[in-house]
């Protein structure tokens, strides 16, 4: 998979444009494919992690604390399949599982783009270029952008209209924020 070709596709896909499926392998290994991109990244999310952590002990003035990987890699891991999970699920319940993988592969390239331009940021805070507000804005926003894109993509890749495309959009954030609350409660 080419994954400069993703970022068109998810693009594309976002925008609506009937042409998105040119920049996807929507077979089965496309699908293997874009699990592998959400394998990839979990370096991007840790090392957003370790950004933070280092914020927070400049604040606490205390020393940066090392976040132990496998719960971390575990709880996200979990997180990143909420999605497949929930797509699924509704992709059964409305008689739309021929929909279903180009689904999954259009929204897990999405979510890798968007990873790391977040990391990007917070390795640029890292190295003292860019303020951790200013990265931690921009983390906030892709958060947001997620939920969007989950609107979106249910609404031109199913396609679901409008109003189910939101509800199903803030069911799987809400499902996925619950995952990554539950988990990290029991890290910390």
């Amino acid at each position: 998979m080419n994954i400069v070709a993703a970022l068109f596709g998810s693009v594309k896909a976002l925008a609506g444009r009937a042409d998105w499926t040119d920049h996807f392998d929507l077979t089965r290994k496309g699908l293997q494919q874009s699990f592998v991109a959400l394998l990839l990244t979990i370096p991007a999310f840790y090392l957003i992690a370790h950004a933070v952590q280092t914020e927070r002990a400049k604040l606490l003035e205390a020393e940066v604390s090392a976040i132990p990987l496998a719960p971390f890699a575990i709880i996200l891991l979990l997180y990143l399949l909420t999605f497949s999970a929930a797509a699924y699920i509704f992709a059964m319940i409305f008689d739309k599982q021929d929909r279903f993988r180009p689904w999954v592969i259009s929204r897990h390239w999405s979510v890798f783009w968007l990873t790391f331009i977040v990391a990007g940021t917070f390795g640029l805070n890292l190295m003292g270029i860019v303020p951790f507000a200013v990265a931690n804005s921009i983390a906030l926003a892709a958060f947001l952008c997620i939920l969007l894109i989950d609107i979106r993509l249910a609404q031109t890749v199913i396609p679901f209209p409008i109003g189910a495309a939101i509800l199903i959009g803030c069911t799987i954030n809400a499902m996925g924020l619950v995952v990554i609350l539950l988990g990290f409660e029991q890290v910390i």
